[in-house]
């Protein structure tokens, strides 16, 4: 059995920045190439907001916020992520 702590260890979490200078680090709760849902509760953003992301190790990207619904927000990116990228992170929220 996998402790809680190894679990909590395991999210994902990406930095988002808007342009109001508002900042977050948010859970990713599922990713595809183009884009994500996160965790938002007590992030103040709006829909259609131009956002700056940072995934660990990746430079800042832009994105905008397209949903946001009861605590959780979906992100489209403005560049998708290589293949190889998304699968790297995806295994990290699959666990």
């Amino acid at each position: 059995m996998v402790s809680s702590a190894l679990r909590q260890e395991s999210k994902l979490r990406m930095k988002c920045r808007s342009r109001r200078g508002m900042s977050a680090e948010l859970e990713v709760l599922d990713l595809s190439i183009g884009g994500a849902m996160v965790e938002a509760r007590g992030w103040s953003t709006q829909i259609g907001e131009r956002v700056l992301l940072t995934l660990p190790g990746l430079s800042a990207q832009p994105g905008e916020l397209v949903w946001l619904e009861d605590g959780r927000a979906g992100i489209v990116f403005e560049q998708p992520l290589h293949e190889t990228v998304f699968d790297k992170f995806n295994a990290m929220i699959a666990r």
